[in-house]
This record gives structure tokens, sequence and C-alpha cells, in this order.
């Protein structure tokens, strides 16, 4: 999975650094979990090749344009971080700016393809802006929630959840809530690789405020989802299904869909498929394996059907 980390004039600088830095352990931990996870790579879009200056100050380089984006196939998402707005009239005046009008317009080219928008914080009010939350769920930061609701009372505001995730489209609250949101978006990907990079996270056992995001994500980590996801990447190369799944797991096949489909927003089967596509291109990549052997070791008979995984090779969801 590669995303696009959208760096705005003005933006928040622990919120652009909490997604790079979760989505970055997140891959280095990868080998610990499965060898075979793809990648999470991250990259720092930009509206122009200049460097962006932080609310703090900071120059971050762009590694590519948004303006590019829409036709970047490699490319499965584009989060957007926090702007430092200070008030609700600032956070107006952030909205008006060029550069973030631009980037507005280039979200919605993103949106017409069904592809995976994310933001955090303030940087909710920059889907909102754009339309792509009208008559959906999302979810925004705590203190501008009035000026939210005010401006955008087409979208279903949500203020009782942290992330939440409607289809293509993942929105997250305040400050603190990026890392909710990067551990979400590497939770699509596996749940075990999610929960490994929360505790490789909480490297001091001392409590402290900011260190609440990332315990909060272990209290809340469902160990049948883990469960589910080790006992599947152990028999792809079997043609089990579901039904199989929750019998090795000792819970009845509707308590796993419904576990599935809280957690990870899509059905066992799905996530199934999609761990069958990752295996595959793993082993076509770094095997010289024949395409019938490669269907054989993920579970299918036909080669065909791993032809047509390749397709199916993004979004663990439906």
């Amino acid at each position: 999975m590669k995303i696009g980390v959208v760096a705005l004039e003005g933006c928040w600088d622990s919120g652009l650094t909490a997604v790079l830095d979760v989505l970055r352990t997140a891959d280095a931990a990868r080998g610990r979990v499965d060898a075979t996870l793809s990648p999470l790579e991250s990259v720092v879009v930009t509206p122009t090749d200049e460097p962006v200056r932080t609310a703090g100050g900071l120059l971050v380089p762009a590694d590519r344009l948004i303006s590019g984006c829409v036709a970047d196939a490699d490319l499965d998402m584009l989060l957007i971080p926090a702007l430092a707005a200070q008030s609700p009239a600032t956070m107006v005046d952030a909205l008006m700016r060029e550069d973030v009008r631009a980037v507005r317009t280039e979200l919605r080219g993103w949106a017409a393809g069904g592809r995976t928008l994310a933001a955090a914080c303030t940087g909710t009010f920059i889907l909102a802006e754009a339309g792509l939350l009208d008559q959906r769920p999302a979810t925004t930061t705590w203190w501008l929630q009035d000026l939210f609701r005010r401006r955008y009372p087409a979208v279903n505001l949500d203020m009782s959840r942290m992330v939440v995730r409607d289809g293509s489209i993942v929105t997250a609250g305040a400050a603190f809530a990026h890392i909710d949101l990067a551990l979400s978006i590497v939770a699509q990907a596996s749940p075990r690789l999610a929960a490994e990079t929360a505790g490789a996270l909480l490297i001091d056992e001392r409590p402290t405020p900011s260190t609440r995001a990332v315990t909060d994500y272990l209290d809340d980590h469902d160990q049948l989802i883990s469960d589910f996801e080790a006992w599947a990447r152990a028999h792809l190369h079997r043609p089990v299904g579901v039904a199989d799944a929750a019998l090795a797991l000792g819970v009845t096949r509707r308590t796993l869909e419904r576990h599935v489909r809280d957690r990870l927003g899509t059905s066992p089967y799905a996530f199934i498929r999609a761990l069958r596509a990752e295996r595959a291109d793993h082993l076509r990549s770094t095997t010289t394996m024949p395409t019938a052997a490669i269907a054989q070791q993920v579970g299918y008979q036909d080669p065909a059907t791993v032809r047509q995984l390749r397709a199916s090779r993004r979004p663990i969801r439906e």
C-alpha cells in the first residue's frame, strides 16, 4: 500500500509527522509479523514543487505533486493532516486559500474514481468543503464541531467515535487522532501489524497523555481479528473458506463476520481474498514460479483466478 500524505502550508507539525512515523514504523515491523506483507510506503504530496512550511516553521520537501496523483496508479490513498487553525475564523480563511482550493479540486477527481481518502482533525474540513462528505457519516475535531455543523449540514457528523470509516473515506477527530487514523489504516492491511506497531510506539511504560492514543488502540484490540488473520495467513495454500475459519477459531460464522465487518469494514471472504492476492504478488516478485504453481500456493486450482487477483490487490473492503 502506498499512501500520499498531503502537506499544506501551515499544516500542524505533529499531525503530519505522527502519520508518517506510524506508517514508517509499521513498514519496519512487517518482517516481525509476516515477511510476505506488502510494503507500507508513505510519500509527501504537495500543491507545488516548493517545500511546504509547517505551522512550526519546518520545511517539508515534496515527493510528488498532487496535480499528478489522479493519474498515479501506484498511489492507494491520499491522507490530509490538520491545518493549524487557531479559531473558527482562521479555519474559514485557510479554506479560502488558493493552494487549499487547488487541492480540493484534485481530491474531487481522486474521489470520482472511488479511491480512498482520509483526513484528521481540521483536515476533515477540506474533504467537507470539497463536498466529499455529503450524506456520509464523518467526524472532526471537537472544538470546531459547531462550525462544521453550520458549514456542512449535509454531513452526518458523528462525534461519538474517534475514527469514522464510510466506504472509501475515513475521518478522525482532534490532533492526536492522527495516530488513531494511521493505526486504523495499518489495520486495514493487517490487524496484527497494527498491534505490533502500537506496541513498538509505546516504548516507555510510564503513563503520559501522549501515549493515550496508542494505549487506547491496544486496549481496544480485537483478539479474534488477529487470530483470524493469523489462521488465514497460515492456510492460504489450502482452498479454505470462512466456515473453516470460524470452526477453527471456535466461534460461529455470524460472530466472525460481525467482528470483521465492525473492525475492518469488509467481509471475512474479502479479507481472505485480499491476503491471497498479497501472497500471490509476493511470490511473483520474489520467485520464478509459474502462475499455475503460484495458484496452488494461494489456494486456487485455476491460474486464471490468480491473474484476476491482481485487479483486487488494493482495498480490503467491498
